[in-house]
């Protein structure tokens, strides 16, 4: 049966989204099949009317798998839930709202919760936010109210406490002149929150877990009548737990929230508190307040001690100085900023609501999105998405007094991050790369995700990568030293479409002073309009071994062949070299008295694609300066072979290269002994000079120089093994084959260990041809740590067979369709050898042998 276009959709569609829940729009769905996207849109109508697909009806329009459209009531919410409008609530806060929900919907009376914080984190407003969502669940009465006491005001006086919280009859004690009710009396049918629990007296701790367990309690001064309330308890401490509360008592409240400090909350939520108490204070009084951005970036970054209290107090504080200084001047806002400081770049916060940073709804449907982006790699529609997302929440044009302090720092970031590279800086590039920082702030991905970002991004330019460090450097210093470890992968794909994929020579101004480097670098960048030095400002204490510390750390993270040009302010230019030769990656320039001139002049020449004899033929005369031209060691084309057991599998190994290499090859092949090898690589000899890739048994440090060890090549999938190390010496169709020979080589000395009588040498080339037979009959290539698997079990079995030692227990088993197929022609394959030596292969040992293969083979 022929399969229609529209069917071919929904089975793309199927194998894509089956376990997504973000949806997918016509644009998506692009190339997923050859018509062009109205067609598709079409399809994908006729599909929500067949009831396979459910579309919403959003701009775009997006839509669902029948399986996940369940999911979209429940993924939206309730705007009117008041948990909703705690900042944090789906961020830092997520869990701990999730067990305050638990405990309040618990049914028969809910669960007791206690709150542990600092003082100031919160702990009354949660109570208040619990109380509330028990109102807006219907659990409890619109018209009760949340009953507070402070345990510290009676911390002297257990037996007032007791009569507060219990009530009292007439004569408990002087001064008790009639019966009077407790607060447990008001709490009934509601929430009592006792606040610095910690201070509760043992006595009245163990008459609180009385009433908890039995449900009544006794007033001060009675023992005899019973009193009976319905009361649901909130508990907050700023102490240990274990240390102040009895255990007794502690085993009845089974909740516990622990609230972070202000200082360990993310940046995005303690931007979003600090704007919402000015906006707060600018509705208090009624007038638009101007900020001081150094204020806000104070209150932000500043570890207050009293946590959100102390910083909603201070802007308190500060507002009421503001309004006592400017308030006859009635027009115009109101300005705030630190004493003593005046005409300074500042942001304005209007008395409404203004906007947010993020809707909640969004922050959901960006982890969305990089889920999908984690579960397909696919970066161009993961770009295409992001940028999608991008139009939908943000104006074309941001208007600075609209904008959050976050905003207005993000728009300098990119501006600075353009100054000091020379990218162009499109419209669209500059939303996109403040939409990608507001993802990496507000998104909590595991280490593993985060981890599968990254590696999906390595196939970016080089250069890509180097612009992303320069772009975090820029954000690190104007909004956050905080760590975006999602970041990253996302800037190495967005830098990746602006920049040239051919790799440059690379330039670096290394100079002492606050910016002295970054200005050279900036300005010639800068003027070229592209990104062709990088910078690195040194402080005035830095001798030359700071520098080539510096240096070092940055060649490390860099793979550049195209040659290396640095130019410094001063040190010795052979101390540099003789340094850092270990780690170049290609020819090396080292000039100094760096100046600006000096600068653009060689970042022209790199624009121009010279060649590093070119720019050194160049500068020859043009600056009184000296330069040190250093050719480099990866000149030429040899491979290295070095086992540290000896020549003799060197040896081995490189006649297997040998029959490998293509005919027209250039490459030698070379063995050299092992500690000679290590010698060489530690002085950076020159008869290493044009060194590839080195071959041992053993890990080695062979700085710059491609390495591989044995075990990798027979552990490592050979796509992986190509991409990493010979790329640019073979091809893939020619590694698979050379891998195969070196299993095969170090699986005879294994084979021979466990053979008694046979002659491995032979056996091996005889189980050599059955994996090829396996591998032509199913149409597959075996992993090398299969085959190895294979090559021990198929001689080993051999010369059971030959003695008569083969297992039965399994051949009188039914079998199934596939194993049926595959004893079939696992006949054929054997052939060959069971007429050699004159054998059978029992069903037994055939499922054995099928249960090994099987996971690999396609019926």
């Amino acid at each position: 049966m022929i399969m229609t276009a529209k069917d071919a959709l929904l089975l793309q569609i199927s194998n894509l989204y089956s376990f997504q829940d973000a949806g997918f729009t016509a644009q998506d769905c692009e190339g997923f099949v050859p018509v062009n996207r109205n067609v598709i849109s079409h399809y994908l109508n006729r599909l929500c009317d067949e009831g396979k697909l459910v579309k919403e009806n959003t701009r775009p329009v997006r839509f669902y798998l029948v399986n996940h459209a369940a999911g979209l009531v429940s993924a939206n919410g309730d705007a009117d839930e008041p948990f909703l409008t705690l900042i944090g609530s789906e961020g830092s806060l997520k869990e701990q709202v999730n067990l305050c929900r638990a405990a309040v919907n618990y049914p028969n009376g809910g669960l007791a919760l206690l709150m542990v914080g600092e003082s100031g984190v919160g702990k009354s407003h949660f109570a208040n936010l619990i109380h509330r969502y028990a109102v807006h669940q219907q659990i409890i009465a619109a018209d009760t109210t949340l009953i507070e006491l402070n345990c510290a005001d009676y911390a002297n006086n257990p037996e007032l406490l007791s009569a507060t919280l219990f009530g009292h009859v007439k004569g408990a004690f002087t001064g008790a002149e009639k019966e009077k009710s407790g607060l447990l009396d008001l709490a009934d049918g509601s929430y009592l929150f006792l606040d610095e629990v910690h201070r509760l007296s043992a006595e009245n701790q163990e008459k609180l877990f009385l009433f908890m367990d039995k449900g009544y309690f006794y007033r001060l001064g009675d023992n005899s009548t019973r009193h009976t309330t319905r009361v649901r308890f909130l508990f907050a401490t700023t102490e240990n737990t274990n240390d102040v509360l009895l255990n007794t008592f502690r085993r009845r409240i089974p909740c516990r929230v622990v609230l972070p400090a202000f200082s360990e909350r993310p940046m995005t939520e303690r931007v979003a508190l600090v704007e919402g108490f000015i906006r707060q204070e600018a509705q208090q009084l009624q007038r638009a307040i101007q900020v001081d951005v150094t204020l806000i970036q104070d209150l932000i970054a500043s570890p207050a001690r009293g946590n959100v209290g102390e910083v909603k107090n201070r802007i308190k504080v500060l507002c009421a100085r503001a309004w006592s200084q400017q308030k006859t001047q009635t027009a115009g806002p109101l300005m705030l900023s630190p004493p003593g400081v005046d005409d300074r770049e500042s942001i304005l916060v209007a008395a409404d609501n203004g906007r947010p940073l993020l809707r909640m709804e969004d922050v959901a449907d960006a982890r969305r999105l990089l889920r999908e982006f984690v579960d397909s790699a696919n970066l161009k529609l993961f770009s295409r998405k992001l940028e999608q997302r991008m139009q939908a929440h943000y104006p074309r044009t941001l208007e600075p007094d609209c904008d959050s302090w976050l905003h207005q720092r993000l728009q300098q970031t990119v501006t600075d991050f353009a100054e000091r590279t020379g990218v162009q800086i499109s419209p669209a590039l500059r939303r996109t790369l403040i939409l990608s920082v507001d993802y990496a702030l507000l998104c909590t991905l595991s280490e593993e995700d985060i981890e599968s970002l990254h590696q999906a991004s390595l196939w970016t330019a080089q250069r890509a990568q180097m612009l992303a460090d320069e772009f975090l450097e820029t954000l690190h210093s104007q909004v956050t030293a905080q760590p975006l470890p999602l970041l990253t992968p996302l800037l190495h794909t967005l830098f990746h479409t602006v920049v040239e994929a051919e790799p440059l020579i690379q330039g670096v101004v290394v100079a002492h002073g606050n910016a002295t480097a970054s200005s050279i670098a900036g300005t010639a960048n800068k003027l070229l309009g592209g990104y062709y030095l990088k910078a690195f400002d040194m402080p005035f204490s830095v001798d030359t071994r700071g520098i080539i510390d510096l240096l070092i750390r940055h060649l490390d993270k860099i793979k550049n062949g195209s040659g290396l040009v640095i130019m410094v302010d001063m040190g010795s230019l052979n101390d540099i070299y003789r340094e850092i030769k270990l780690h170049l990656h290609s020819d090396l320039l080292v000039m100094n008295n760096v100046s600006t001139a000096m600068a653009l002049d060689i970042a022209e020449k790199i624009q121009m694609r010279l060649s590093m004899q070119d720019i050194v033929d160049s500068i020859k005369g043009a600056y009184e300066v000296e330069a040190r031209y250093y050719e480099g060691i990866g000149r030429g084309n040899k491979i290295v072979i070095s086992c540290i057991s000896g020549a003799g599998v060197s040896q081995k190994i490189k006649d297997i290269l040998q029959r490998h290499l293509p005919e027209a090859s250039d490459l030698d092949v070379v063995t050299m002994e092992y500690d000679e090898l290590k010698w060489k690589l530690g002085r950076a000899d020159t008869a290493l000079n044009g060194t590839k890739l080195i071959i041992t048994t053993t890990d080695l440090d062979a700085g710059i120089i491609p390495f591989v060890n044995v075990q990798q090549l027979l552990k490592e999938k050979s796509t992986q093994l190509w991409q990493n190390y010979f790329f640019n010496l073979l091809t893939p169709e020619q590694l698979q084959p050379l891998i195969d020979d070196i299993v095969k080589l170090f699986t005879l000395e294994g084979v021979a260990s466990h053979l008694r009588f046979l002659n491995p040498s032979v056996v091996i080339d005889e189980v050599d041809q059955i994996i090829k037979q396996y591998e032509l009959t199913f149409t597959l290539h075996f992993e090398s740590y299969v085959r190895m698997t294979l090559f021990m079990h198929i001689a080993a079995m051999i010369e059971r067979l030959m003695i008569n030692e083969t297992f039965h227990h399994r051949d009188s088993h039914l079998l199934a369709a596939q194993q049926q197929a595959f004893l079939h022609a696992q006949q054929d394959i054997f052939a060959p050898v069971l007429k050699k030596y004159r054998v059978e292969l029992s069903q037994t040992e055939s499922l054995m042998l099928y249960e090994l293969i099987e996971p690999w083979v396609t019926f």
